[in-house]
């Protein structure tokens, strides 16, 4: 990096704000800018390392980065040079990061006997601060080959508050940025998560139905697991069979005063059956029914 000569740069700060005028340079959250009055090649760049990782660069080659942007380059060519020369870059919102401001000498052009460099003066301006100002010479320096002179330091905080820093102190250093994958990964975590834990949040909040349904009902109902069948039989209308089946207590009643009923288990009787014995049309033991129905 050229180190800074003092001097003056001859241009009045009324004047350097006409310049930005004519060129129709934005302005910005922050805004930084350059004026000199020399047909070489000044370039203004900023270097901004940022909080949440990575560093990018605003110059010539990348007028648009972290936030910023370049939007006036002059005397890139030797054929479109002017008596005064600008340039600037704004940031509308500027994200939180560490900003060195330089300004490099990209080409000299004059005569080759002047080697006091070139005079320029550089603004920064801020919302609601007052506006800095800086001038020097920045020229080639041949035993370190640098061309760049760092005119501007300042940090801007998370909530866009912008304080002054020191040139010259040593960079920050830069941490690793985050990939792209890396945060679209964390990013499906978490709403998977979320609608877990939505799930649970729905499933702990719907209403329990207390009606049984099924081809169980009835002993869901017995065990006081549910309030009543969909038939809207409650426990007390239940009774369990003698093979342990749970059956409503009505029409088991019914069938026990059945006429049929009544006949088959004197039939067992009379026939001297136990157990079970199938009943068929025509046989001796349906017969014995019969007759015992026909009977008064």
């Amino acid at each position: 990096m050229a180190l800074l000569r003092r001097g003056s740069s001859g241009i009045s700060e009324e004047n350097f704000n006409s310049r930005l005028v004519r060129e129709r340079a934005n302005v910005g959250a922050v805004t930084a800018s350059l004026a000199w009055n020399d047909p070489s090649d000044l370039d203004l760049s900023a270097t901004v390392i940022l909080k949440n990782g990575g560093k990018e660069k605003i110059y010539y080659k990348n007028k648009r980065a972290a936030g910023g942007f370049l939007d006036v380059d002059m005397h890139a060519r030797d054929s479109e040079t002017v008596d005064e020369p600008v340039e600037n870059i704004f940031w509308k919102e500027p994200p939180a990061g560490v900003y060195i401001i330089e300004v490099n000498l990209y080409k000299k052009r004059g005569p080759r006997e002047n080697c006091e460099g070139v005079p320029f003066r550089a603004l920064l301006k801020r919302e609601g601060e007052e506006d800095l100002s800086r001038q020097g010479l920045v020229y080639f320096d041949s035993s370190s080959g640098a061309r760049s002179l760092e005119v501007f330091r300042f940090t801007v905080g998370k909530n866009g508050q912008v304080t002054a820093g020191i040139i010259g102190t040593p960079s920050p250093a830069v941490k690793p940025r985050s990939s792209p994958l890396a945060t679209i990964s964390m990013k499906a975590k978490k709403v998977r998560r979320v609608m877990k834990m939505a799930k649970k949040i729905v499933k702990a909040t719907k209403r329990v139905s207390r009606i049984a349904k099924g081809k169980h009902g009835k002993r869901q109902v017995w065990t006081s697991k549910k309030a009543k069948t969909s038939g809207g039989l409650t426990k007390g209308d239940l009774v369990k069979s003698r093979r342990g089946k749970i059956v409503s207590k009505k029409r088991s009643e019914k069938g026990k005063q059945n006429k049929w009923s009544i006949a088959t288990k004197r039939a067992y009787g009379v026939k001297g059956y136990v157990g079970f014995k199938p009943i068929k049309r025509g046989n001796s033991f349906y017969n014995a029914i019969k007759e015992i129905m026909l009977q008064p």
